[in-house]
């Protein structure tokens, strides 16, 4: 049986020089965010997995249940949500539109009566729905304002929209609901008589 020498791994073997061992180069990490698509598909070459909002193992979001809401991530869920406010929005800048073209004072326009009317006999739950139906309105002009509105909601989700903003605010607002409602919570603790079966946090510890 052969014997077999055992270096230390920093030591070079007998005969070479320490300036022509290669050296290793740190691996590079990159800091490009990818973003999933709501029907969990990737973009090709990112290397990410999983849906968005429903996160898995190897990529270190939080596990959303995908029958949480109907099959949808919570980013799909929202963007439907955003989807009826800029709707509704665009109703109101319409309105608001033609009451500046009223010149006279007082009266409305063909357009601001006609769609006023509308709202009130249809009020807006799904913003594809009731534009849907606006758009088949026997009345030329109503027709014609479906399409008005079709393109002042595109444009003002495609630049007038702060989501930066609303982001940032929604992050704050729960963080102040977050540490109000533990302030209440802990006041309340205080006050109630302390029960045996509880504890004295209230939580059974």
């Amino acid at each position: 049986m052969s014997a077999t020498t055992v270096r230390p791994a920093n030591v070079p073997a007998f005969g070479t020089s320490l300036s022509h061992r290669r050296t290793r180069k740190p691996p590079r990490f990159s800091t490009r965010r990818t973003i999933v698509r709501a029907n969990g598909d990737s973009p090709k070459g990112s290397g990410a997995s999983g849906r968005m909002g429903g996160g898995t193992d190897d990529n270190g979001r939080m596990h959303v249940p995908t029958d949480a809401f109907g099959g949808m991530s919570p980013e799909h869920k929202a963007a439907a949500a955003l989807k009826n406010l800029f709707t509704m929005v665009a109703v109101r800048v319409v309105l608001a539109q033609e009451q500046g073209y009223d010149n006279e004072g007082g009266g409305m326009t063909e357009t601001y009566r006609g769609l006023q009317d509308y709202l009130a006999a249809n009020p807006l739950r799904d913003g594809n729905k009731w534009l849907e139906e606006l758009m088949r309105h026997p009345d030329n002009n109503m027709r014609l304002t479906a399409l008005r509105l079709l393109e002042v909601r595109k444009a003002y989700a495609g630049g007038q929209f702060d989501f930066p903003g609303m982001h940032e605010l929604a992050v704050a607002e729960l963080v102040k609901e977050n540490d109000k409602l533990m302030a209440d919570y802990v006041k309340d603790s205080m006050r109630l008589p302390e029960d045996p079966a509880m504890g004295q946090d209230g939580m059974g510890h």
